[in-house]
């Protein structure tokens, strides 16, 4: 049923999900990195003739210092925005008094350094991944006559598959080198379409992703850094999240266990966050993660709005009984 023009005006304020990309710029053992490194010695190129990673990158951080200054001079220009929930514009007559939502104080404006596709199905479940023709390119381990790799395997991480599984399939498909490990409470596979011919490169556990571990939960719950070390890995070069609010949480605890070092072992990340409720993400709180998240090297590159909530009936065609579901996907590097 087509909606009236007042509510379609409104759909911006009610549900919004936005996908984002993230660069880690320390020298870690990334793919993505390592490329961005083999370009530091070379000879600059002639103008007109394009920019090498590395100083595409340094643009890039540069615009990403600019868009930090503007948000904190945002910030301080309108003290009473922070302070009030995170749609101020939901009621259209305090659009003039209150004109920002709290993305506008977070946009994408670091630039991804090689090519970036969309990979699995269109809308909700794809995701946007920077530098895909280099992880193609990467050769399986098997490949004899091949410089043994430290790190032959793509190690890939995928929290909260429900029923689809064209993410996963796709990224299975195109990178021979790639090894899934995924994790769902709910389910108990991957969804049908993940071809059991991907079976040796496919890992899947009913397991929730939490801020501690929980081994006597039915199911269970085990934090990230736990996976990791059950795993035996030290590093993830892809890493999923969609887990329906408790992102915060468990990647808080991650973050923890990150002090110790000042690395964050991810090449890049794909999170949905959730708005739910201002009284546990409200502005200081989501900004304090998001900056946690920058001093580890991460950097937003990309972002997409997804209305899914309202198509399915969770937008203004009724007088709300709670804070409009809102759910934001981050996608890092």
């Amino acid at each position: 049923m087509a909606l009236r023009v007042g509510q379609l005006c409104g759909l911006w304020f009610w549900v919004a999900a936005i996908f984002f990309v993230f660069v880690i710029l320390n020298q870690s053992r990334n793919i993505l990195s390592t490329s961005a490194l083999q370009q530091t010695t070379e000879t600059p190129p002639s103008r007109g003739l394009g920019l090498t990673t590395r100083q595409r990158m340094a643009r890039s951080e540069s615009s990403w210092h600019s868009s930090v200054s503007l948000r904190h001079q945002m910030a301080k220009e309108h003290p009473e925005n922070p302070q009030i929930p995170l749609f101020p514009a939901q009621k259209m007559d305090d659009f003039g008094k209150y004109p920002y939502t709290i993305w506008d104080f977070f946009p994408a404006t670091y630039t991804c350094p090689h090519d970036i596709q969309r990979i699995g199905r269109l809308g909700d479940g794809g995701k946007w991944v920077c530098g895909m023709s280099l992880y193609e390119a990467k050769p399986p381990p098997a490949v004899p006559q091949q410089k043994p790799s430290p790190h032959p395997d793509t190690i890939i991480y995928s929290f909260g598959v429900n029923d689809e599984s064209t993410f996963e399939a796709e990224m299975l498909a195109r990178i021979p080198s790639a090894q899934v490990y995924a994790f769902d409470y709910s389910v108990t596979s991957f969804g049908p379409q993940l071809s059991p011919s991907y079976s040796a490169r496919a890992h899947f556990n009913q397991f929730g992703l939490g801020f501690m571990d929980e081994p006597t939960k039915k199911p269970p719950f085990f934090t990230l850094s736990t996976l990791m070390a059950q795993n035996n890995h030290t590093y993830i070069d892809i890493l999923k999240i969609d887990i329906e609010g408790s992102e915060y949480e468990a990647f808080d605890e991650f973050m923890d266990r990150c002090d110790a070092t000042g690395v964050m072992p991810v090449g890049q990340v794909m999170i949905e966050l959730h708005l739910m409720d201002d009284k546990h993400v409200n502005f200081s709180r989501f900004t304090k993660w998001w900056e946690r998240l920058e001093a580890f090297g991460m950097r937003p590159t990309w972002l997409e709005i997804n209305l899914l909530a309202v198509t399915l009936g969770e937008g203004p065609r009724e007088p709300p009984k709670a804070k409009p579901r809102v759910v934001q996907h981050w996608h890092w590097l």
